[in-house]
């Protein structure tokens, strides 16, 4: 009767397999739940700074206005640059957040400076008729960043942001026209 008395004693001590397995299951679960919700959080902050972003491209800000902007908006949602720069890189299936990368790239928010990443992005979207991409690709273009030093291409990238809506590829556009002939 001992034997079958420690055989139940070590029986009770040990969960069964069915209770281990759905221990197991439960944890990945509730894990993966945190995750995704850790995940949609983040991508609503990528969403809120694009759309600053957007407005602030559309109505012609500064860059150290608009970088102020996307740092005090994420300092806002108690995040971090790094952590929004990492969102991006996992996220580029559309335009605006590849854009956005490239413009962290290019302004040192949450990662050094990557003038040529930021130029290779900036051309992916712009490539796909993206205004804002293609303003700031001309801007690649006439400064220089992550690429060489071309007047006409900024000028047609600008012309082409400009058709596409984007008021700072109508203003470059204008500072290069002098009456109605091109400087070019």
């Amino acid at each position: 009767m001992t034997a079958v008395t420690s055989a139940s004693v070590s029986d009770i001590a040990k969960p069964p397999m069915s209770a281990m397995k759905r221990r197991s299951i439960i944890i990945p679960q509730h894990s993966n739940h945190r995750d995704k919700l850790k995940d949609a959080i983040k991508k609503r902050v990528a969403d809120e700074i694009v759309e600053l972003f957007v407005e602030a491209q559309q109505i012609g800000k500064d860059d150290t206005v608009i970088i102020k902007m996307i740092l005090d908006h994420i300092k806002k949602r108690n995040t971090n640059s790094v952590e929004v720069l990492e969102w991006l890189l996992s996220n580029q299936h559309t335009l605006q957040y590849k854009t956005l990368l490239g413009y962290f790239y290019l302004h040192d928010i949450g990662t050094e400076i990557d003038t040529r990443k930021a130029y290779v992005l900036y051309l992916a979207a712009a490539k796909k008729d993206y205004p804002i991409a293609q303003y700031l690709l001309g801007e690649c273009y006439s400064s220089g960043s992550g690429t060489k030093s071309d007047e006409k291409l900024a000028f047609q990238w600008y012309q082409k942001a400009a058709e596409g809506g984007c008021t700072n590829g109508y203003w470059n556009i204008k500072e290069r026209r002098y009456g109605d002939s091109l400087l070019f």
